[in-house]
């Protein structure tokens, strides 16, 4: 890669982390503050413009960044010369850093499994063939404790690799799987963090070609490359960054002490539930953010906001939906038409349970 296409590299990477949508944790403030100007230009030219995962508007947002990143040319030479180092090595730092965010981010929300929780009751509940790609996915993968842990860990551990010169090679290599295996996915299940996902994998590739030395040495073209030592500032400067990324990532976790998401407190009627003697509703769900989902007898899932301030009573603004808890049996109030109502043991499904068989003769 030529100094010219690094340098225009380093600009795009900078402004793409800029630029895209994403939720923070500390440092929204500052992203927000960023992205707020550039907001208001596209909703000014397009105000049905939504800045999501995989929108329109986040595509332009990707397209301004290389725009963007190809302009700041002359600033990025005049900050190597500053900082007297080459374009190949602030090309490093830039990339790994951003991979270090997400394999962290991400690696750490599975092993508390913020990422692929385990699934709601009306998902449970819901046909197989009923189900999307994405969602049947996410809900087996949340499914099974173990292999989300599992997966978690690997992300992490290739995150910490990044921190060390010695294993920064090693981590660009198996950041370049475990990004190509997450955009399988993503492409081929259909979800929505297709161009999240195949960025980082296109920065994975490029951040491992910037070890020409190790490649030579692998291809047995020169000896096994020397390691020179960072200078203290630098040093410095990589562990701030790196405690502020872990503290962005595992603030929410240790404040509110959840390590199990499948353990952390729902709502306190959180669960599937039997509607009795009702020619309408086979049956009711009270979804972790605050959503009644009603199923007909035809299998139709219908969902309405709670209002959930009264923990015995929960309404549903603009609509004749009530659900009343009591001591003497819990009730659906469903316009003029009372219905009683009976707690489905939902966490005993087969889906739930874990188990390891190692003879197959066991279960077939």
């Amino acid at each position: 890669m030529s100094e010219g296409l690094k340098i225009s590299f380093i600009g795009i990477a900078c402004w793409w982390l800029l630029l895209l949508p994403f939720d923070y944790t500390l440092f929204n403030w500052f992203f927000h503050s960023v992205q707020s100007p550039f907001f208001s230009i596209l909703k000014s030219l397009d105000e049905t413009l939504i800045f999501e995962t995989d929108t329109f508007g986040t595509y332009l947002l990707i397209a301004l960044s290389l725009i963007l990143g190809i302009l700041s040319g002359f600033p990025v030479k005049w900050l190597c010369k500053k900082l007297r180092i080459t374009p190949t090595a602030l090309l490093k730092t830039v990339l790994a850093g951003i991979l270090f965010l997400f394999l962290f981010k991400y690696g750490w929300d599975k092993l508390v499994k913020i990422q692929f929780y385990r699934p709601e009751p009306n998902i449970l509940y819901t046909p197989f063939g009923k189900l999307s790609k994405d969602i049947a996915y996410w809900s087996l993968t949340g499914a099974s404790y173990p292999y989300t842990v599992a997966l978690g860990s690997i992300e992490l551990l290739i995150a910490l690799l990044l921190l060390f010169k010695r294993t920064q090679f090693l981590a660009s290599l198996l950041s370049i799987i475990v990004f190509a295996q997450i955009v399988l996915i993503n492409f081929s299940f259909d979800i929505s963090v297709k161009l999240l996902s195949a960025s980082l994998l296109i920065f994975s590739l490029v951040y491992t070609s910037c070890f020409p030395e190790n490649w030579k040495g692998i291809l047995g073209l020169k000896n096994t490359p020397s390691f020179t030592k960072n200078t203290l500032n630098h040093r410095i400067v990589k562990g701030i960054f790196a405690f502020a990324i872990v503290l962005e990532c595992t603030l929410p976790s240790f404040r509110y002490g959840n390590f199990n998401d499948d353990q952390f407190p729902r709502l306190k009627h959180h669960g599937a539930y039997e509607v009795l003697h009702s020619s309408g509703i086979r049956r009711m769900f009270i979804h972790r953010d605050g959503y009644l989902i009603l199923e007909s007898q035809q299998g139709v899932f219908s969902d309405f906001k709670l209002d959930i301030r009264d923990p015995n009573r929960y309404q549903v603004s603009g609509q004749p939906f009530t659900c009343l808890w009591k001591q003497t049996g819990n009730q659906l109030i469903f316009k003029q038409d009372t219905f009683q109502i009976r707690p489905i043991p939902y966490k005993e499904l087969p889906v739930l349970r874990e188990s390891f068989h190692p003879f197959s003769d066991e279960f077939h």
